[in-house]
């Protein structure tokens, strides 16, 4: 099964800039995708997602050249993403509902914007992280807390911090309920007696109890000391 570990990242200035980039290759990508499936399903095409993205690199380096500065998985995110929006429309369409409407274009401000990348193209080592065409490693504030292998990484921003969701594959471990059972006897004084002694206390006449106490000091603070209420 896999568990997913979001770490803080602490980039550098320069890996902040191509976090930056690398996020904004996605957003066009996403943007270039939706904007040639509005045109060709109105041109009476039938578009796709993975046929986009071999439209779009083949265009690539002639018309975003800049693209190439960061890993391809931006490349990939952008089409990923694309194909999931449409795929939730086309289910709330045949379910009726439409109430979100067609999927919309990603803006630089007012959209969360990540990028996700796999295993193949990252690497981590105890508080670092390594990033495909980015020079340096970047530091993590604390370490993987799952041993075993990295499925994919994405990258985000989140209130003016960066992030790393880890998806790690790890081994399911089955619980084993223990084979003793034991009586219980509810009460009011004691919330319940186990049949080897445990007890557990109510606590419920507690906070009955610190509710009075509250209002006791509530009544005390609006008295002067020394009085003939004190």
């Amino acid at each position: 099964m896999q568990r997913a570990h979001k770490i803080r990242l602490n980039p550098t200035a320069e890996q902040e800039q191509y976090l930056r980039q690398a996020r904004g290759v996605a957003r066009v990508a996403y943007n270039w995708g939706l904007t040639e499936w509005i045109r060709q399903y109105e041109a009476g095409g039938n578009p796709s997602a993975y046929a986009l993205k071999k439209q779009f690199n083949a265009i690539r380096r002639e018309q975003f050249p800049w693209s190439y500065n960061v890993t391809k998985c931006a490349i990939d995110t952008g089409f990923r993403n694309l194909d999931a929006a449409f795929r939730n429309f086309f289910r709330r369409c045949k379910n009726g509902d439409t109430k979100k409407g067609y999927p919309r274009f990603k803006s630089k401000k007012r959209s969360k914007l990540s990028f996700r990348m796999d295993r193949s193209r990252v690497k981590t080592h105890g508080h670092w992280i390594k990033l495909e065409r980015l020079d340096t490693p970047m530091n993590m504030a604390e370490t993987l807390r799952f041993d075993g292998k990295v499925v994919s990484v994405t990258i985000s921003e989140d209130g003016g911090h960066w992030y790393a969701a880890i998806n790690v594959e790890v081994e399911h471990s089955e619980h084993k309920h223990p084979q003793e059972s034991v009586g219980m006897d509810l009460g009011i004084k004691t919330l319940a007696v186990l049949s080897n002694g445990t007890q557990f206390e109510n606590q419920k006449l507690l906070q009955s109890e610190l509710r009075k106490v509250k209002r006791l000091n509530r009544e005390l603070s609006r008295r002067q000391q020394g009085s003939g209420c004190w």
